[in-house]
Protein backbone atom coordinates (compact mmCIF):
# COMPACT_ATOMS: atom_id res chain seq x y z
CA UNK A 1 0.00 0.00 0.00
CA UNK A 2 1.09 3.55 -0.63
CA UNK A 3 2.57 6.08 1.73
CA UNK A 4 0.41 9.14 1.56
CA UNK A 5 0.53 12.89 1.64
CA UNK A 6 3.47 14.30 3.63
CA UNK A 7 3.27 11.75 6.44
CA UNK A 8 4.52 8.22 6.61
CA UNK A 9 2.16 5.30 6.92
CA UNK A 10 2.25 5.03 10.73
CA UNK A 11 1.68 8.76 11.21
CA UNK A 12 -1.30 8.69 8.85
CA UNK A 13 -2.90 5.73 10.66
CA UNK A 14 -2.35 7.40 14.04
CA UNK A 15 -4.10 10.52 12.74
CA UNK A 16 -7.16 8.57 11.50
CA UNK A 17 -7.61 6.81 14.87
CA UNK A 18 -6.29 9.65 17.07
CA UNK A 19 -9.33 9.98 19.35
CA UNK A 20 -10.41 6.34 19.16
CA UNK A 21 -12.05 5.24 22.42
CA UNK A 22 -12.95 1.58 22.68
CA UNK A 23 -12.93 1.67 26.49
CA UNK A 24 -9.60 -0.17 26.58
CA UNK A 25 -6.19 1.30 25.70
CA UNK A 26 -5.00 -2.11 24.50
CA UNK A 27 -7.85 -2.30 22.00
CA UNK A 28 -7.10 1.24 20.81
CA UNK A 29 -3.47 0.27 20.21
CA UNK A 30 -4.42 -3.04 18.60
CA UNK A 31 -6.67 -1.19 16.11
CA UNK A 32 -3.70 0.90 14.95
CA UNK A 33 -1.49 -2.21 14.64
CA UNK A 34 -4.15 -3.98 12.54
CA UNK A 35 -4.59 -0.90 10.34
CA UNK A 36 -0.83 -0.54 9.83
CA UNK A 37 -0.53 -4.19 8.85
CA UNK A 38 -3.58 -3.94 6.58
CA UNK A 39 -2.35 -0.81 4.80
CA UNK A 40 0.88 -2.60 3.85
CA UNK A 41 -0.98 -5.41 2.07
CA UNK A 42 -4.70 -4.55 1.90
CA UNK A 43 -5.82 -7.38 -0.38
CA UNK A 44 -4.21 -10.14 1.70
CA UNK A 45 -5.99 -12.38 4.18
CA UNK A 46 -5.98 -11.43 7.85
CA UNK A 47 -3.24 -13.99 8.73
CA UNK A 48 -1.15 -12.73 5.78
CA UNK A 49 -1.51 -9.14 6.93
CA UNK A 50 -0.71 -9.96 10.56
CA UNK A 51 2.25 -12.27 10.11
CA UNK A 52 3.15 -12.80 13.79
CA UNK A 53 0.95 -15.14 15.80
CA UNK A 54 0.31 -12.54 18.53
CA UNK A 55 -0.93 -10.08 15.88
CA UNK A 56 -3.16 -12.67 14.19
CA UNK A 57 -4.68 -13.60 17.55
CA UNK A 58 -5.01 -9.93 18.49
CA UNK A 59 -6.81 -9.10 15.24
CA UNK A 60 -9.42 -11.82 15.64
CA UNK A 61 -9.94 -10.90 19.30
CA UNK A 62 -10.55 -7.26 18.37
CA UNK A 63 -13.08 -8.16 15.68
CA UNK A 64 -14.83 -10.39 18.23
CA UNK A 65 -14.77 -7.90 21.12
CA UNK A 66 -18.14 -6.62 22.42
CA UNK A 67 -16.42 -3.30 23.19
CA UNK A 68 -15.71 -2.70 19.47
CA UNK A 69 -18.31 -1.35 17.06
CA UNK A 70 -18.22 -0.10 13.49
CA UNK A 71 -19.41 3.33 14.62
CA UNK A 72 -16.65 3.70 17.22
CA UNK A 73 -13.97 2.74 14.68
CA UNK A 74 -15.00 5.20 11.95
CA UNK A 75 -15.96 8.15 14.17
CA UNK A 76 -12.42 9.56 14.72
CA UNK A 77 -11.78 9.79 10.97
CA UNK A 78 -15.22 11.30 10.30
CA UNK A 79 -14.73 13.90 13.04
CA UNK A 80 -11.33 14.75 11.57
CA UNK A 81 -12.87 15.19 8.10
CA UNK A 82 -15.55 17.51 9.50
CA UNK A 83 -12.81 19.68 11.00
CA UNK A 84 -10.90 19.78 7.71
CA UNK A 85 -13.83 20.94 5.61
CA UNK A 86 -14.30 24.03 7.80
CA UNK A 87 -11.24 25.51 6.09
CA UNK A 88 -12.72 25.00 2.60
CA UNK A 89 -14.89 27.42 0.65
CA UNK A 90 -17.01 24.70 -0.99
CA UNK A 91 -17.22 20.95 -0.53
CA UNK A 92 -19.01 18.30 -2.58
CA UNK A 93 -20.64 15.81 -0.22
CA UNK A 94 -20.97 12.81 -2.55
CA UNK A 95 -23.43 10.14 -1.36
CA UNK A 96 -23.85 6.58 -2.58
CA UNK A 97 -24.56 3.07 -1.31
CA UNK A 98 -22.07 0.18 -1.51
CA UNK A 99 -23.48 -3.36 -1.54
CA UNK A 100 -20.92 -5.83 -0.18
CA UNK A 101 -21.81 -9.43 -1.02
CA UNK A 102 -21.11 -12.44 1.22
CA UNK A 103 -23.50 -14.98 -0.30
CA UNK A 104 -20.55 -17.22 -1.17
CA UNK A 105 -19.84 -17.48 2.59
CA UNK A 106 -23.03 -19.23 3.65
CA UNK A 107 -21.75 -19.79 7.19
CA UNK A 108 -21.79 -16.05 7.98
CA UNK A 109 -24.72 -15.29 10.28
CA UNK A 110 -26.82 -12.14 10.59
CA UNK A 111 -26.37 -10.68 7.09
CA UNK A 112 -28.94 -8.50 5.32
CA UNK A 113 -30.68 -9.31 2.07
CA UNK A 114 -29.06 -6.93 -0.43
CA UNK A 115 -30.57 -8.20 -3.67
CA UNK A 116 -34.06 -6.71 -3.53
CA UNK A 117 -36.47 -9.53 -4.31
CA UNK A 118 -33.58 -12.02 -4.57
CA UNK A 119 -33.52 -12.96 -0.90
CA UNK A 120 -30.62 -15.37 -1.36
CA UNK A 121 -28.17 -12.51 -2.01
CA UNK A 122 -26.76 -11.70 1.43
CA UNK A 123 -24.30 -9.06 2.53
CA UNK A 124 -23.73 -5.64 4.06
CA UNK A 125 -25.37 -2.37 2.94
CA UNK A 126 -22.86 0.44 3.47
CA UNK A 127 -24.01 4.01 2.82
CA UNK A 128 -21.14 6.47 2.33
CA UNK A 129 -20.62 10.20 2.00
CA UNK A 130 -17.25 11.49 0.77
CA UNK A 131 -16.02 15.06 1.11
CA UNK A 132 -14.38 16.23 -2.13
CA UNK A 133 -12.87 19.67 -2.79
CA UNK A 134 -13.48 20.57 -6.47
CA UNK A 135 -11.74 23.94 -6.40
CA UNK A 136 -8.40 22.81 -7.79
CA UNK A 137 -7.05 21.53 -11.08
CA UNK A 138 -7.93 18.00 -9.93
CA UNK A 139 -10.56 17.11 -7.31
CA UNK A 140 -9.16 16.39 -3.85
CA UNK A 141 -10.65 13.73 -1.58
CA UNK A 142 -10.69 15.31 1.88
CA UNK A 143 -12.08 12.28 3.70
CA UNK A 144 -15.16 10.31 4.72
CA UNK A 145 -17.94 12.60 5.98
CA UNK A 146 -20.34 9.84 6.96
CA UNK A 147 -20.67 6.06 6.98
CA UNK A 148 -23.65 4.02 8.03
CA UNK A 149 -24.39 0.29 7.83
CA UNK A 150 -28.07 -0.39 7.19
CA UNK A 151 -29.42 -3.68 8.50
CA UNK A 152 -32.52 -4.89 6.67
CA UNK A 153 -32.95 -7.76 9.11
CA UNK A 154 -34.04 -5.34 11.84
CA UNK A 155 -37.36 -3.55 11.74
CA UNK A 156 -37.05 0.21 11.87
CA UNK A 157 -38.27 1.47 15.22
CA UNK A 158 -38.68 5.13 14.20
CA UNK A 159 -41.85 4.95 12.16
CA UNK A 160 -43.91 2.41 10.26
CA UNK A 161 -43.61 4.41 7.03
CA UNK A 162 -39.80 4.46 7.05
CA UNK A 163 -38.28 3.78 3.61
CA UNK A 164 -34.69 3.26 2.51
CA UNK A 165 -34.67 6.63 0.80
CA UNK A 166 -34.39 7.91 4.38
CA UNK A 167 -30.79 6.64 4.34
CA UNK A 168 -29.93 9.63 2.17
CA UNK A 169 -31.85 12.12 4.31
CA UNK A 170 -30.34 10.79 7.53
CA UNK A 171 -26.84 11.00 6.05
CA UNK A 172 -27.51 14.64 5.14
CA UNK A 173 -28.50 15.35 8.74
CA UNK A 174 -25.36 13.68 10.12
CA UNK A 175 -23.00 15.70 7.90
CA UNK A 176 -24.71 18.98 8.79
CA UNK A 177 -22.67 21.29 11.03
CA UNK A 178 -23.60 24.48 12.84
CA UNK A 179 -21.51 27.64 12.61
CA UNK A 180 -19.76 26.61 9.41
CA UNK A 181 -19.18 28.93 6.45
CA UNK A 182 -18.37 26.14 4.01
CA UNK A 183 -20.90 25.69 1.20
CA UNK A 184 -22.03 22.04 1.18
CA UNK A 185 -23.21 20.71 -2.19
CA UNK A 186 -24.72 17.24 -1.91
CA UNK A 187 -24.11 15.19 -5.05
CA UNK A 188 -26.20 12.10 -5.76
CA UNK A 189 -26.99 9.77 -8.64
CA UNK A 190 -30.53 8.86 -9.67
CA UNK A 191 -31.27 7.13 -6.36
CA UNK A 192 -31.33 10.61 -4.85
CA UNK A 193 -34.12 11.80 -7.17
CA UNK A 194 -36.69 11.96 -4.38
CA UNK A 195 -38.63 15.12 -3.53
CA UNK A 196 -38.09 14.73 0.22
CA UNK A 197 -34.34 14.23 -0.22
CA UNK A 198 -34.05 17.53 -2.09
CA UNK A 199 -36.31 19.31 0.38
CA UNK A 200 -34.27 17.93 3.28
CA UNK A 201 -31.06 19.34 1.76
CA UNK A 202 -32.60 22.80 1.52
CA UNK A 203 -33.94 22.62 5.09
CA UNK A 204 -30.38 21.90 6.24
CA UNK A 205 -29.11 24.86 4.17
CA UNK A 206 -27.20 22.50 1.86
CA UNK A 207 -27.25 22.80 -1.92
CA UNK A 208 -28.00 19.73 -4.03
CA UNK A 209 -26.93 18.33 -7.39
CA UNK A 210 -28.91 15.23 -8.32
CA UNK A 211 -29.32 13.31 -11.56
CA UNK A 212 -32.99 12.97 -12.47
CA UNK A 213 -34.62 9.56 -12.71
CA UNK A 214 -38.37 10.24 -12.71
CA UNK A 215 -40.37 12.02 -15.39
CA UNK A 216 -42.04 14.22 -12.79
CA UNK A 217 -44.33 17.20 -13.19
CA UNK A 218 -42.50 20.51 -13.51
CA UNK A 219 -43.43 24.09 -14.24
CA UNK A 220 -41.40 26.54 -16.27
CA UNK A 221 -43.57 28.82 -18.41
CA UNK A 222 -46.31 26.22 -18.10
CA UNK A 223 -46.82 22.87 -16.43
CA UNK A 224 -45.30 19.96 -18.34
CA UNK A 225 -43.38 16.72 -17.86
CA UNK A 226 -39.65 16.89 -17.22
CA UNK A 227 -38.35 14.75 -20.11
CA UNK A 228 -40.36 16.65 -22.72
CA UNK A 229 -39.33 19.96 -21.21
CA UNK A 230 -35.55 19.41 -21.25
CA UNK A 231 -35.63 18.08 -24.82
CA UNK A 232 -37.37 21.26 -25.92
CA UNK A 233 -34.63 23.51 -24.53
CA UNK A 234 -32.40 25.40 -26.95
CA UNK A 235 -28.75 24.22 -26.71
CA UNK A 236 -26.45 26.93 -25.34
CA UNK A 237 -23.15 25.36 -26.34
CA UNK A 238 -21.08 22.19 -26.48
CA UNK A 239 -18.53 20.59 -24.20
CA UNK A 240 -16.13 17.70 -24.79
CA UNK A 241 -15.69 15.25 -21.93
CA UNK A 242 -14.11 11.83 -21.50
CA UNK A 243 -16.71 9.11 -20.97
CA UNK A 244 -15.50 6.44 -18.57
CA UNK A 245 -15.69 2.83 -19.69
CA UNK A 246 -18.74 0.93 -18.48
CA UNK A 247 -20.12 -2.53 -19.13
CA UNK A 248 -21.08 -2.76 -22.79
CA UNK A 249 -19.54 0.63 -23.58
CA UNK A 250 -16.16 1.96 -24.63
CA UNK A 251 -14.15 4.76 -23.07
CA UNK A 252 -14.21 7.77 -25.37
CA UNK A 253 -14.00 11.53 -25.73
CA UNK A 254 -17.36 12.83 -26.80
CA UNK A 255 -19.11 16.11 -27.56
CA UNK A 256 -22.14 16.98 -25.47
CA UNK A 257 -24.81 19.53 -26.20
CA UNK A 258 -25.61 21.65 -23.12
CA UNK A 259 -28.83 23.45 -22.22
CA UNK A 260 -30.25 24.77 -18.95
CA UNK A 261 -33.28 26.44 -17.41
CA UNK A 262 -35.03 27.40 -14.21
CA UNK A 263 -38.00 25.28 -13.20
CA UNK A 264 -40.29 24.34 -10.35
CA UNK A 265 -40.57 20.74 -9.14
CA UNK A 266 -43.94 19.56 -7.85
CA UNK A 267 -44.31 17.31 -4.83
CA UNK A 268 -45.74 13.78 -4.90
CA UNK A 269 -49.42 13.17 -5.67
CA UNK A 270 -50.48 13.39 -2.04
CA UNK A 271 -48.65 16.75 -1.63
CA UNK A 272 -49.28 18.50 -4.94
CA UNK A 273 -49.13 21.95 -3.41
CA UNK A 274 -45.51 21.54 -2.29
CA UNK A 275 -42.85 22.80 -4.70
CA UNK A 276 -39.10 23.27 -5.02
CA UNK A 277 -37.61 26.01 -7.17
CA UNK A 278 -34.32 24.95 -8.75
CA UNK A 279 -32.37 24.78 -12.01
CA UNK A 280 -31.92 21.97 -14.50
CA UNK A 281 -28.89 21.30 -16.71
CA UNK A 282 -29.42 18.97 -19.65
CA UNK A 283 -26.54 17.32 -21.53
CA UNK A 284 -26.81 14.82 -24.37
CA UNK A 285 -24.19 13.20 -26.58
CA UNK A 286 -24.38 14.50 -30.15
CA UNK A 287 -22.83 11.57 -32.04
CA UNK A 288 -22.70 8.38 -29.92
CA UNK A 289 -20.86 5.32 -31.23
CA UNK A 290 -22.88 2.92 -33.32
CA UNK A 291 -25.19 0.61 -31.33
CA UNK A 292 -24.71 2.62 -28.11
CA UNK A 293 -27.19 4.85 -26.36
CA UNK A 294 -26.10 8.48 -26.13
CA UNK A 295 -24.77 9.78 -22.84
CA UNK A 296 -27.62 11.81 -21.32
CA UNK A 297 -27.77 13.63 -18.00
CA UNK A 298 -30.65 15.61 -16.55
CA UNK A 299 -29.22 17.36 -13.51
CA UNK A 300 -31.29 19.12 -10.86
CA UNK A 301 -29.43 21.69 -8.78
CA UNK A 302 -30.18 24.40 -6.26
CA UNK A 303 -26.97 26.14 -7.33
CA UNK A 304 -27.19 29.22 -9.52
CA UNK A 305 -27.18 28.55 -13.29
CA UNK A 306 -27.47 31.80 -15.21
CA UNK A 307 -24.93 31.20 -17.97
CA UNK A 308 -23.28 28.51 -20.06
CA UNK A 309 -20.21 28.85 -17.79
CA UNK A 310 -22.38 28.12 -14.73
CA UNK A 311 -23.77 25.03 -16.47
CA UNK A 312 -20.22 23.81 -17.18
CA UNK A 313 -19.40 24.07 -13.46
CA UNK A 314 -22.47 21.94 -12.63
CA UNK A 315 -21.35 19.30 -15.16
CA UNK A 316 -17.83 19.37 -13.70
CA UNK A 317 -19.18 18.85 -10.17
CA UNK A 318 -21.37 15.95 -11.27
CA UNK A 319 -18.46 14.29 -13.07
CA UNK A 320 -16.71 14.11 -9.69
CA UNK A 321 -19.41 11.68 -8.51
CA UNK A 322 -17.38 8.82 -10.02
CA UNK A 323 -14.88 9.27 -7.15
CA UNK A 324 -17.22 7.50 -4.74
CA UNK A 325 -17.57 4.61 -7.19
CA UNK A 326 -13.78 4.36 -7.21
CA UNK A 327 -13.81 4.37 -3.42
CA UNK A 328 -16.27 1.47 -3.42
CA UNK A 329 -13.92 -0.42 -5.77
CA UNK A 330 -11.07 0.29 -3.35
CA UNK A 331 -13.14 -1.30 -0.57
CA UNK A 332 -14.22 -4.33 -2.58
CA UNK A 333 -11.26 -4.90 -4.94
CA UNK A 334 -8.37 -3.13 -3.23
CA UNK A 335 -9.11 -4.50 0.25
CA UNK A 336 -11.01 -7.60 -0.97
CA UNK A 337 -13.47 -7.31 1.90
CA UNK A 338 -15.88 -9.80 0.29
CA UNK A 339 -13.28 -12.57 0.65
CA UNK A 340 -12.88 -12.23 4.42
CA UNK A 341 -14.39 -15.09 6.43
CA UNK A 342 -15.28 -13.92 9.91
CA UNK A 343 -18.40 -16.09 10.47
CA UNK A 344 -20.47 -13.37 12.17
CA UNK A 345 -22.01 -10.17 10.82
CA UNK A 346 -20.75 -8.03 13.75
CA UNK A 347 -17.16 -9.24 13.16
CA UNK A 348 -17.38 -8.26 9.49
CA UNK A 349 -18.67 -4.82 10.50
CA UNK A 350 -15.74 -4.34 12.88
CA UNK A 351 -13.34 -5.41 10.14
CA UNK A 352 -14.99 -2.93 7.74
CA UNK A 353 -14.55 -0.15 10.28
CA UNK A 354 -10.80 -0.40 9.70
CA UNK A 355 -10.77 -1.57 6.05
CA UNK A 356 -12.95 1.34 4.88
CA UNK A 357 -10.38 3.85 6.10
CA UNK A 358 -7.48 1.88 4.61
CA UNK A 359 -9.42 1.79 1.31
CA UNK A 360 -9.57 5.58 1.28
CA UNK A 361 -5.78 5.67 1.55
CA UNK A 362 -5.52 3.92 -1.83
CA UNK A 363 -6.97 7.00 -3.55
CA UNK A 364 -4.85 9.59 -1.78
CA UNK A 365 -1.36 9.13 -3.27
CA UNK A 366 -2.90 9.56 -6.70
CA UNK A 367 -4.60 12.76 -5.57
CA UNK A 368 -1.46 14.08 -3.91
CA UNK A 369 0.69 13.44 -7.00
CA UNK A 370 -1.85 15.21 -9.24
CA UNK A 371 -2.14 18.21 -6.93
CA UNK A 372 1.58 18.49 -6.10
CA UNK A 373 3.42 17.04 -9.12
CA UNK A 374 6.67 18.98 -8.63
CA UNK A 375 7.42 17.99 -5.04
CA UNK A 376 10.37 15.62 -4.81
CA UNK A 377 9.23 12.08 -4.10
CA UNK A 378 11.83 11.51 -1.37
CA UNK A 379 10.24 14.25 0.71
CA UNK A 380 7.20 11.95 1.02
CA UNK A 381 8.24 8.42 0.09
CA UNK A 382 10.93 6.31 1.74
CA UNK A 383 14.23 7.00 -0.09
CA UNK A 384 15.13 3.32 -0.55
CA UNK A 385 11.75 2.67 -2.09
CA UNK A 386 12.20 5.49 -4.61
CA UNK A 387 15.74 4.31 -5.49
CA UNK A 388 14.57 0.70 -6.06
CA UNK A 389 11.83 1.85 -8.43
CA UNK A 390 14.17 4.05 -10.46
CA UNK A 391 16.85 1.34 -10.68
CA UNK A 392 14.30 -1.30 -11.69
CA UNK A 393 13.42 0.75 -14.77
CA UNK A 394 17.06 1.85 -15.24
CA UNK A 395 16.14 5.51 -14.82
CA UNK A 396 19.11 7.70 -13.92
CA UNK A 397 17.29 10.09 -11.61
CA UNK A 398 18.25 10.14 -7.94
CA UNK A 399 15.63 12.68 -6.95
CA UNK A 400 12.49 12.30 -9.13
CA UNK A 401 9.38 14.41 -8.69
CA UNK A 402 6.12 12.97 -7.44
CA UNK A 403 4.73 13.08 -10.98
CA UNK A 404 7.61 11.02 -12.31
CA UNK A 405 7.56 8.63 -9.36
CA UNK A 406 3.82 7.94 -9.65
CA UNK A 407 3.91 7.40 -13.42
CA UNK A 408 6.85 5.04 -13.02
CA UNK A 409 5.12 3.18 -10.18
CA UNK A 410 2.04 2.80 -12.37
CA UNK A 411 4.16 1.12 -15.05
CA UNK A 412 4.70 -1.75 -12.60
CA UNK A 413 0.91 -2.10 -12.56
CA UNK A 414 0.59 -2.19 -16.35
CA UNK A 415 0.24 1.53 -17.12
CA UNK A 416 1.67 2.17 -20.60
CA UNK A 417 1.85 5.94 -20.33
CA UNK A 418 0.89 6.97 -23.85
CA UNK A 419 -0.38 10.52 -24.33
CA UNK A 420 -3.88 9.19 -24.89
CA UNK A 421 -3.75 7.25 -21.60
CA UNK A 422 -3.89 10.36 -19.43
CA UNK A 423 -2.90 9.99 -15.77
CA UNK A 424 -2.71 6.60 -14.02
CA UNK A 425 -5.67 5.49 -11.94
CA UNK A 426 -5.72 3.95 -8.50
CA UNK A 427 -5.85 0.33 -9.73
CA UNK A 428 -2.59 0.47 -11.69
CA UNK A 429 -0.95 2.39 -8.84
CA UNK A 430 -2.19 -0.14 -6.31
CA UNK A 431 -0.93 -3.10 -8.38
CA UNK A 432 2.44 -1.43 -8.87
CA UNK A 433 2.67 -0.66 -5.15
CA UNK A 434 2.22 -4.33 -4.22
CA UNK A 435 5.10 -5.30 -6.52
CA UNK A 436 7.32 -2.49 -5.23
CA UNK A 437 6.65 -3.43 -1.60
CA UNK A 438 7.84 -6.97 -2.34
CA UNK A 439 11.05 -5.56 -3.87
CA UNK A 440 11.50 -3.28 -0.85
CA UNK A 441 11.12 -6.17 1.60
CA UNK A 442 13.73 -8.18 -0.33
CA UNK A 443 16.14 -5.25 -0.42
CA UNK A 444 15.82 -4.68 3.32
CA UNK A 445 16.47 -8.37 3.98
CA UNK A 446 19.65 -8.23 1.91
CA UNK A 447 20.80 -5.08 3.73
CA UNK A 448 20.04 -6.72 7.08
CA UNK A 449 22.09 -9.78 6.18
CA UNK A 450 25.00 -7.58 5.12
CA UNK A 451 24.81 -5.67 8.38
CA UNK A 452 24.54 -8.66 10.74
CA UNK A 453 25.98 -11.43 8.57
Amino acid sequence: MVIIAIRNQTQWINEQFFNLDLGDKRLNMRTKIIANNMITNPSASIPQQNTEWKDIKGAYRLFDSPKVTFEKLVTPHIDNTKLKIKDRKLILAIQDTCYITYSHHESVKGLSCIGGSAAHVKGVILHNTLAVDPNKKFPEVVGILDQHIHDRTKKNEKEDSWKETKLWEEASVRISQKNINTKIVEVMDREGDVFDIMKNCLNLKHDFLIRAKSDRRVTAEKETKLFDFVKSLEPQGEIIIKVRKKKGQISRNTELSVSFSQLTLHGPKTRKNETINCNVVYVIEKDPPENQDPLEWILYTSLEVKSFEDAIIIIKYYKHRWIIEEYHKCIKTGCKVEEKQLKQNFRLKNFLGIANIVALNILLLRDFARLHPNIYAKEIIESLKVDILMKYFKINDKNPTMEKYVKTLAQLGGFIGRKSDGLPGWQTLWTGEQMLLAMLAGAKLVLMNKTYG
